[in-house]
């Protein structure tokens, strides 16, 4: 049958195949709520964040993340003008992003539900038309630019006419289709998972049929589900369909939500290509077990042998019918870089993209520097700046893998806090300011995303390098909310690769605490509240409308030089707000003198309290004296911390422990504090 064989419906704007066409008719259950979710949004593009709010399960992410379309965005496909085949569109991401880019878009799909999702996606887009029909029995001939098959060459032999439970002959029917509908210039984009992908090897199950090793073990029952190939039949299947030349990149952790795609025919050894790759890859739409071996260490050694691309989770195959037309050929590919990755898990404003091109990392953003409110509103009360650019490529190893080859090795014990220990000490070498407390050392805040994923070891030197400097905070950090940060995160990247912890953050507390001997107890409270801060910030939730209390209390710790620090007690001060007269009286704000109040319990509690004293003391307006809230009154270690960088307390009783050892001063002669502040700095 041709397209012009099929007819209006006027009810769904959808074109129908002729009567005697075979029906196609896959489901995964989430159509309706698509389609009716759909109808009630304003902005359906791509990344958009209407769209998130549909997604529930995993057959909805899989159709709205703004991850589906990224195999398009790296190869850079010039949509404008294009006439374009889409085999088998299912609920429309990729019809959508085709569509936005001015392409004349001709979908196809055998399920009428999702022909109508796909449909209600596209339907402010004059360029796109859906069809609903068995694409098996289309004969379109040198009509297109482009032929897409998408997650659709391993169904083939459930539909298909004349080739049903024959994988191979199905598959190989379906590429002559395409090859036959294409002008002799134009382009196969195919995407596909890999038959042998690392994953299915490591105890995954396979995607299709939910049956770990299915695809290993050859598909011994191939007509229970869909059947995928390894690269070397793939390039067969292609080459007797009519293909005389292609393409293959690898998208990780697979096609289906892309992070990063790499071009393994334009990296060499030292690009160690590797360090752009994550693991270990999800078993989609169920929780996976801890795999047998771990997932990165072995891509590792499998980009060393060369054979990444015959383990790849999957394939981005592109293909031409003539072998001059990949320089030719008008959808204006771009094949120019070697790998790119994508960050979309984010508030859309932070979005970003980044390429390796020759001995340059570029990173760009998604959305253009002068249409993003919401960062410049996050700047503003966090100070939390993104700041995107290009940086020399670092052709080390990445300081991640050695701490990875140590848990292998070792599992978590001494070696592990080795490392720990080794990355604060180089985070305090590298970024140290100065801070009111001994214990607690600080950082500038440019030091906020020193992972171990991104400190690369520089072959020669073994010096390290802080790459990918994207995030830097305004104000200055505790050195061990860096590594806290690192710890926390690593957890929830790497959990399935390292023994159970209970949770994210005690696995930081936990190995901080190894690693730092006498951490403050309060500590570990800030690095969480200062993470759900910043992290909430970048990824979803509502603006923040004020900084948090631990931020508050941070700020003023980085002393200037020849300040000093008067303690004093939140509560009493509170109960008391003559003390704070008094101080505001002798000390102001040209004064280098910083009153730090320790709080007992909750600073977010302990703080309204503390600004209704100020206000009733007259000294929180600009000319006031430095006022910062420190959790951990009642922390013997804490105090001590404290009671060994300041000069004297404010109060009007006795102190016990550490503080009693410094002079005290109450508000009657406060004004003696002055020379006990001199003689301190």
């Amino acid at each position: 049958m041709k397209l012009a064989d099929f007819t209006l419906d006027a009810e769904t704007g959808l074109l129908l195949a002729p009567g005697d066409s075979i029906p196609a008719g896959y489901l995964d259950g989430s159509e309706q709520h698509l389609v009716t979710g759909m109808r009630e949004l304003e902005d359906r593009s791509i990344g958009s964040e209407e769209l998130a709010g549909l997604v529930t399960d995993w057959p909805t992410q899989y159709h709205l993340s703004p991850f589906r379309t990224t195999l398009f965005d790296a190869i850079g496909l010039n949509g404008d003008s294009l006439r374009v085949l889409e085999l088998g569109c299912g609920c429309g991401a990729i019809t959508r992003w085709l569509g936005e880019r001015g392409a004349d878009v001709q979908a196809i799909e055998g399920s009428p539900a999702r022909a109508l999702v796909a449909r209600t996606r596209c339907a402010d887009l004059s360029g796109v038309t859906v069809h609903v029909g068995n694409f098996s029995q289309l004969d379109e001939r040198d009509a297109f630019d482009v032929v897409t098959l998408i997650g659709v060459l391993e169904y083939a032999h459930l539909y298909h006419p004349t080739e049903r439970g024959r994988p191979a002959a199905a598959a190989l029917s379906t590429l002559q289709q395409a090859a036959a509908a294409l002008h002799r210039d134009g382009l196969l984009v195919l995407a596909i998972e890999n038959q042998l992908g690392i994953k299915y090897l490591n105890g995954a199950r396979e995607d299709h049929s939910g049956v770990p090793y299915d695809g290993i073990q050859g598909y011994p029952d191939p007509g229970r589900s869909a059947v995928t190939f390894s690269a070397r039949v793939l390039e067969r299947l292609l080459s007797a369909a009519g293909f005389a030349e292609h393409a293959f990149l690898l998208p990780f952790p697979d096609y289906k939500l892309a992070a990063t795609i790499v071009d393994p025919a334009a990296c060499d050894d030292e690009d160690r290509i590797h360090n752009w790759l994550d693991g270990p890859a999800p078993d989609r739409g169920a929780v996976r077990a801890r795999p047998p071996f771990n997932e990165l260490l072995a891509q590792r050694e499998l980009a060393r042998a060369g054979l990444l691309r015959d383990v790849a989770n999957s394939f981005l195959v592109l293909a031409w019918r003539d072998a001059t037309a990949r320089t030719l050929n008008r959808a204006a590919v771009d094949l120019g870089w070697k790998a790119q990755h994508f960050s979309l898990d984010r508030r859309r404003d932070f979005r970003k993209r980044v390429t390796l091109v020759g001995d340059r990392v570029e990173h760009a953003p998604v959305v253009p520097a002068g249409e993003r409110p919401e960062a410049d509103a996050i700047e503003r009360v966090l100070g939390l700046r993104q700041t995107l650019g290009s940086e020399p490529f670092r052709r080390g190893e990445l300081l991640l893998y050695g701490v990875l080859e140590t848990i292998a090795a070792h599992g978590l014990g001494p070696a592990f806090v080795a490392h720990v220990a080794e990355l604060r000490a180089w985070v305090i070498d590298a970024f140290a300011v100065p801070s009111a407390i001994a214990d607690v050392p600080l950082v500038r805040g440019a030091a906020y995303d020193a992972t171990w994923w991104n400190l690369v070891v520089e072959p020669e030197t073994r010096d390290w390098q802080l790459i990918d400097r994207e995030w830097e905070i305004a104000d200055a950090l505790p050195a061990d909310y860096v590594v806290w940060r690192s710890l926390f995160h690593f957890a929830l990247r790497y959990g399935t690769l390292i023994p159970p912890a209970p949770s994210p953050a005690e696995f930081a507390d936990t190995w901080l605490r190894a690693a730092v001997p006498g951490l403050a107890d309060w500590l570990p409270q800030v690095c969480k509240e200062l993470d759900a801060a910043y992290g909430g910030a970048v990824v979803r939730g509502p603006l923040p409308a004020a900084e948090p209390a631990s931020l508050g209390s941070l700020r003023e710790l980085a002393a200037p030089a020849g300040a000093v620090t008067v303690l004093a007690r939140a509560d009493e001060v509170v109960a008391l707000p003559g003390l704070l007269a008094a101080f505001a009286g002798e000390f102001g704000a040209g004064d280098a003198i910083t009153l730090v109040l320790l709080v007992a319990g909750d600073v977010a509690v302990a703080g309204p309290q503390v600004e209704v004293a100020m206000r009733a003391a007259a000294i929180d307006g600009p000319d006031g004296p430095d006022v910062v809230l420190m959790p951990g009154a009642g922390d013997a270690g804490a105090e001590r911390a404290l009671a060994t960088a300041a000069v004297a307390v404010l109060s009007e009783r006795e102190q016990p422990g550490a503080l009693g050892a410094l002079p005290r001063f109450g508000a009657g002669d406060v004004a003696a504090l002055r020379d006990a502040a001199r003689h301190g700095a």
